[in-house]
């Protein structure tokens, strides 16, 4: 899959004609803002004479900026292959013959290959070297056959059984061989070149050009960026010379979208007590579709995982893999609707969770609820005042259900009427007429007083 060392060169940009009429700085400006939109690493980009540079080496224009901004309708960074690794296999041996383990660099190449994988906490291990308890095995050798590197996709669930190298890359550092190796690990377990749809991306000529299906398929992977750049992806059809080795953060998503372990064998309730610990799983495509879900943003720790992270935005109904943190009790949760589910309001429950990158609407927008005196709007029937508050203390006192007298603490009641969660917000106050009786009820973790007539009331809505 990968080219043989020729073509480990690092791949230049090419130079198209800028843009006349535009100021110097400007210009510069506008090229690092594009390429770091289109994903290359600020301490990739360098000003030399007033012309932008990547890598070290590729001048990169205005108009080649803009360019790759406009990635193919539908391309995304990471694809996979139709066949995958089965759940079945937990631990893979792989294997290197003699030859392979005489250059050095493939030798401690392969090691940090697979300490590459197993630091992601997927749900199988490498191992090397072994005979023991392996579910699957992939051999390390050398190849004459062909003139580059190379491997193949999964089958019958298993991971294809081998890597085969050429020995040209007893010339190359120990960063590319370990890039490489870890790139062709990667197809063993279904990974598809990100650039599939054009290698020139990271490849030179005669290399260049579309892969297309090869007949075993191209799935985009969720929550992996919509283009791929070069250096983006270990899984670009092609390295160059100052490959690192590593893994980027989407090569990483990838593998854990794929691999990681499943949202529903885990079971949040055990992490109790251990507040702000992370927990990273995945969850497959249209797992989200069933299960039920009390609260919003913080979540109780029996709700499933899948659907509540669909809810709270950081994943579609394709899958993806997600981090929860564990949070303490709460007295109270509040079900709302998002992004196509609903979920269901409770009262108080011994563990919670959130997650790590979800757009949490912040709470108090508006003025202070506790500034404004609402008895002192008595007779302004239908006046609405909006006014924001912080964490409620669940333990003021308020008067009545659906109608409050207006000398009640407003976030309470606020709480107790569903219009916020414990956790604040902002809400609408409503000046209503007073009431002959206000009863007592409980709702979402907290239960008001009952009182006779009074001479003022409000009403509270989101």
């Amino acid at each position: 899959m990968f080219k043989q060392a020729a073509v480990l060169a690092a791949t230049g940009v090419a130079l198209l004609a800028g843009c006349g009429g535009v100021e110097p700085q400007m210009e510069q400006e506008e090229i690092i803002a594009n390429l770091i939109e289109a994903g290359y690493p600020a301490r990739d980009i360098q000003v030399i004479d007033e012309a932008v540079f990547v890598g070290g080496d590729a001048l990169v224009t205005l108009q080649a900026s803009r360019e790759m901004l406009q990635a193919p309708e539908g391309s995304q960074e990471q694809f996979r292959t139709n066949n995958l690794v089965g759940p079945q296999v937990t631990r893979i041996c792989i294997n290197s013959t003699t030859d392979f383990n005489n250059i050095p660099n493939l030798n401690q190449g392969l090691n940090l290959a697979i300490e590459n994988y197993n630091a992601l906490g997927l749900r199988f291990t490498f191992v090397r070297d072994s005979t023991v308890g392996c579910s699957a095995t992939i051999i390390a050798q050398m190849s004459t056959l062909r003139p580059e590197n190379w491997a193949g996709f999964p089958d019958l669930g298993l991971p294809f059984g081998s890597i085969n190298m050429v020995y040209a890359m007893a010339n190359e550092s120990l960063d590319v061989n370990e890039h490489i190796i870890t790139h062709e690990l990667g197809h063993t377990l279904g990974l598809r070149h990100s650039d599939y749809y054009d290698r020139s991306i990271s490849c030179q000529p005669p290399y260049t050009g579309v892969e297309g299906d090869m007949g075993v398929g191209v799935i985009p992977i969720p929550g992996t960026p919509q283009t791929a750049v070069w250096d983006g992806s270990i899984m670009n059809a092609c390295p160059h010379a100052n490959s690192s080795g590593e893994f980027t953060a989407t090569d990483a998503t990838a593998l854990f979208a794929l691999y990681g372990k499943p949202c529903a064998d885990v079971n949040v309730a055990e992490y109790r007590g251990q507040t702000g610990r992370q927990v990273r799983c995945a969850c497959a495509s249209g797992a989200a579709t069933s299960g039920s879900v009390w609260g919003t943003n913080n979540y109780t720790d029996d709700s499933n995982i899948c659907r509540a992270a669909v809810h709270a935005g950081v994943m579609t109904t394709l899958g993806g893999a997600v981090t929860i943190e564990v949070q303490p009790a709460q007295s109270v949760f509040i079900g709302t609707t998002r992004n196509g589910v609903t979920t269901s309001s409770y009262g108080y429950w011994d563990g919670s969770y959130r997650f790590i990158g979800a757009q949490v609407p912040q709470p108090q927008t508006s003025p202070l609820c506790s500034t404004y005196n609402m008895v002192s709007y008595r007779g302004q029937t239908g006046r609405a005042i909006r006014c924001g508050c912080p964490t409620v203390s669940l333990g003021a006192s308020f008067w009545g259900t659906d109608l409050y007298t207006d000398d009640s603490d407003v976030c309470v009641a606020a709480v107790h009427a569903g219009a916020i969660p414990a956790s604040g917000g902002d809400v609408t106050v409503t000046i209503q007429p007073g009431q002959s009786s206000y009863t007592s009820t409980s709702r979402y973790g907290v239960t008001s007083t009952a009182y006779g007539y009074w001479e003022g009331s409000i009403s509270l809505s989101p």
